[in-house]
């Protein structure tokens, strides 16, 4: 048959089409935000604020016009394929940094403003945690 030329390449960075809005809370203590989730959610918007319900285990992000606006907001750091949110402190204050990258289907609670990720419902998990002082026995 021969090679096929693979030409969907500009189309998206060969993602399918229709691509659900996803959220990765990074081991880095980063919040990745796949194109889709920022054409939903962050279009307009270059902040975040921070939430966190214990009882519930969810995060909440309250999407902010202007960033500048409120202290406690995040900036949103956008490019061509998605976007990051780096509230590494509120992460680590609520012990919230995962040992793997894990990834979650975020929802818009009408209530709140908020984009909601429930901890408890993860969707998949990238890498492997780090191993601290494993293989060093010298």
């Amino acid at each position: 048959m021969g090679f096929e030329k693979f030409d969907e390449a500009g189309s998206g960075r060969g993602r399918p089409a229709g691509t659900e809005p996803m959220l990765s809370i990074r081991k880095s203590g980063s919040i990745g935000v796949n194109q889709a989730a920022i054409d939903e959610f962050f279009e307009d918007q270059d902040g975040a604020v921070m939430y966190y319900d214990e009882d519930a285990d969810q995060v909440g992000i309250e999407p902010v016009a202007d960033k500048d606006a409120d202290d406690a907001a995040y900036t949103v750091s956008k490019t061509d394929s998605g976007g990051t949110i780096a509230p590494k402190a509120f992460l680590e204050r609520y012990d919230l940094v995962p040992e793997v990258t894990t990834q979650y289907d975020p929802a818009w609670n009408d209530d709140e403003s908020l984009v909601v990720l429930d901890l408890d419902e993860p969707k998949k998990t990238y890498g492997a945690p780090d191993v601290d002082g494993e293989g060093d026995e010298n």
